[in-house]
Parts: C-alpha cells; structure tokens; sequence
C-alpha cells in the first residue's frame, strides 16, 4: 500500500479537532488530534492516538490525567499551536488547571477529563484509552473541523432526524 494515498484517503473522513493536555514532571503537555473517539458508553471511555514520535509521548501512563479539548470554529489559532513543535506552547494560550492540575482551555466546543486507562501499540502510534471523569459541552459553539488536511468551519447547522 502506497503511505501518501492512504493518508490522502483516510483524509477524506472529516474529524473534528481535539488538543490533547497534560501534565508532566517538566511542565505543561499539548498536542492537536483528530485520532479520537468514544469507546464505551459503559464504563465511560474514550480513545486518542499519539504519534511514538511526540516528544510528549511520555507524558501518557496508566492512571495519569489527561483533557480532551475538543476545539470550536473560533479555535483555529489553538488548533495550530499545538501541532507544532515549541519550548512553551502555552505561552499565549487560554486556559485554566483542572482539579488535576491539568490545563484546560477556555472556550472548548467540549471538554473530557479523563485518567489513562491503557496505552496499546498500534503501528507507528500508541492509542491511548481514556477513563472519563468528567464531561460538558457548549450547544451553542461550532466545531473545528478536518478534511483533507485542511481545517474548515461547518457552514450551517445539520439537524439529524430519527
């Protein structure tokens, strides 16, 4: 299998975007996602996927704490900042610290503490499993999105029927 027309494939799967946060021993973990999905509804759990070669990667052991910050239309600066490589990504940033003492940025279309349930190899990344701690959500924001390695904007709003 050709790598480019894979990953042009599976960029056609519009995603939402996350920035995933921690904490470390050196400080302050983030990095933008869009491998991320529910797992279970019972036990609440979560799945993200991190690159081996993150710098962060570390970060990510059983039990440690982690945020799901999942980013709206007004976020795009966020969404770049923490995909790219800096010594301080949250210089700038808007956050606050979770119970956990994890950051959590302010103006989320939703927002997942989670703890690390299980970190599993998977290729060339680690898929990190998530027990939820907590939940909420802004009805009212719109989401950041992904598609075709481009960040885009839901133009209006789609109502789902039953």
């Amino acid at each position: 299998m050709d790598p480019r027309q894979f990953r042009n494939t599976l960029g056609h799967f519009a995603t939402g975007v996350t920035v995933i946060t921690t904490k470390s021993e050196s400080g302050f973990i983030g990095l933008t996602a869009n491998a991320f999905s529910s797992v279970s509804l019972d036990p609440p759990l979560i799945l993200v996927c991190i690159d081996k070669k993150a710098g962060s990667v570390h970060a990510f052991k059983k039990g440690q704490p982690f945020t799901v910050n999942i980013l709206q239309e007004k976020q795009e600066e966020d969404c770049w900042r923490f995909a790219k490589k800096s010594e301080d990504k949250f210089k700038g940033a808007s956050y606050f610290l979770s119970d956990d003492g994890v950051p959590i940025l302010k103006g989320n279309l939703a927002t997942i503490e989670c703890r690390v349930d299980d970190l599993l190899e998977g290729g060339d990344h680690y898929i990190v499993t998530g027990s939820v701690k907590s939940a909420a959500f802004d009805e009212q924001k719109k989401p950041l999105l992904f598609f075709r390695g481009k960040i885009g904007h839901l133009s209006e709003a789609v109502e789902i029927k039953p």
